[in-house]
């Protein structure tokens, strides 16, 4: 074989090789508030994209990349667009209404008086800076696991308290005995204990690559504002601290985008690579 010939036949390979690279979407047509999963195999190189014109964050998968992103809960749009490389696909938006139900509690929890509003308003701010103080790339290398227990209450659902104050759900509740062992979902950073007044005592726990979860309502905490946990670690014990109705866990997702059903989260086929660096941990909160 001739060295032309030879080096025909890099290009060629070389080509096919790339030609390989395949770009896949779960779940094909989305709800608002539904996470997205994009997966990329057939390459060894970094991918680069956007999902409805922000950035996609990919992490190293078992069989190539990928990442996670947030259908908005007020997207009104039909479709959304993702660009990987020089791949577009585009995801249909199915609409959905979310159920709508009343609750009884008690009334300061209804319509918090105007000492208390103030503090909910930086309760709110922190859990938000919490799930989004993300350094680091992924600390897990092992899929999501979801809490066990019945579902009471699901993602999405608008609640009007004793006729009053009206808000969506922003979590999956998970039925729990008071004082039960609550378990990090995967391996992360706690970037925030607080006890608030309308979520009870929380723990947030960063896992990296801006996916976080949230566990309220605690009873008690075992960890502390920039520990680092197992998956499966005990973080803390299930109560009904702040407005409840009972003994549960409300459990909150984040990925890129925003606030996301955990129970759509925990159906995708998330697989990690294990991670290939040390992992850093955060600073603790202020």
């Amino acid at each position: 074989m001739t060295r032309l010939a030879f080096a025909c036949l890099l290009c060629f390979s070389s080509t096919a090789a790339f030609a390989e690279s395949r770009v896949t979407i779960q779940p094909k047509t989305a709800r608002p508030g539904d996470a997205v999963l994009v997966v990329v195999t057939g390459t060894n190189e970094l991918p680069h994209g956007r999902a409805d014109g922000k950035p996609l964050h990919f992490f190293r998968a078992k069989n190539g990349y990928q990442a996670l992103f947030a259908v908005p809960l007020n997207e009104d749009s039909a479709s959304l667009v993702v660009q990987v490389d020089g791949t577009k696909r585009r995801i249909a938006v199915r609409a959905v209404d979310f159920p709508e139900t009343d609750v009884v509690v008690e009334d300061e929890y209804a319509n918090p008086p105007p000492a208390e509003r103030a503090r909910i308003d930086e309760d709110n701010k922190a859990i938000l800076a919490a799930v989004g103080k993300d350094d680091t790339g992924p600390q897990f290398s092992r899929a999501f696991k979801r809490p066990r227990g019945e579902v009471t209450s699901k993602f999405g659902e608008w609640r009007t308290f004793n006729d009053g104050h009206r808000s969506q759900h922003l979590g999956l509740d998970v039925f729990a005995r008071e004082g039960s062992r609550v378990a990090a979902v995967n391996a992360g950073t706690v970037t925030l204990v607080r006890d608030t007044f309308l979520a009870g005592n929380v723990v947030v726990i960063a896992h990296g690559n801006g996916i976080a979860t949230g566990y309220f309502h605690l009873s008690e905490i075992d960890v502390q504002e920039g520990d680092s946990v197992a998956q499966g670690q005990v973080i803390g014990r299930a109560g009904q601290t702040g407005r409840t109705t009972g003994p549960h866990l409300h459990l909150a997702v984040r990925v890129p985008g925003g606030f996301i059903d955990p129970a759509t989260f925990f159906r995708l086929p998330i697989a990690p690579a294990a991670p290939a660096y040390a992992r850093r941990t955060l600073r603790p909160a202020r």
